[in-house]
């Protein structure tokens, strides 16, 4: 995997992207957003583009063991996520206010956000104050089909997040 190395960091940069983004979210809605360490509601076994799969797994391998649970997701441990600050991009946002291109109408977005944050009010939402999913899911299949082809061997279009514990 060492020859992937330019992929992962590539990914991880995009990933740091996506964080800022993120707290900037955060801080416009920091008022509204109840979720915190231990809220694991939303979390439940999912499937990721190799390109993450393999990046999380290069960057665990000297770090974590990561064990299979039996809650809703296989990387929590006690409602914490195991694997927290490397996970991918669908459990960074979740939760968030996010925006989806329809598909009869791609100019049209749709938002969502957890039912839990947002109690209080809900705020009006505009491109200042959601993540564009469309945008941020285009950048990363662009990053995993450059992965794939670099890869050497053939690779599934999504791998089980819980199948980490099996390349650690």
């Amino acid at each position: 995997m060492d020859n992937n190395q330019y992929y992962f960091d590539a990914y991880f940069e995009f990933i740091k992207y996506v964080d800022d983004k993120i707290k900037d979210l955060e801080k416009k809605h920091s008022k509204d957003i109840v979720c915190n360490k231990g809220c694991s509601s939303c979390c439940l076994d999912t499937t990721i583009l190799p390109i993450e799969f393999f990046s999380i797994v290069s960057i665990l391998k000297d770090k974590i063991s990561p064990e299979i649970t039996k809650e809703s997701c296989a990387m929590l441990k006690n409602s914490l996520c195991q694997i927290y600050e490397f996970r991918p991009l669908i459990c960074r946002t979740h939760g968030l206010p996010l925006a989806y291109g329809e598909d009869e109408d791609p100019l049209s977005k749709s938002i969502t956000f957890c039912d839990m944050n947002f109690t209080k009010r809900i705020p009006v939402f505009n491109s200042k104050n959601i993540l564009d999913m469309d945008e941020l899911n285009i950048e990363l299949v662009r990053l995993n089909e450059k992965f794939v082809k670099s890869f050497g061997k053939e690779l599934p279009e999504r791998i089980d997040l819980k199948e980490i514990v099996n390349y650690l």
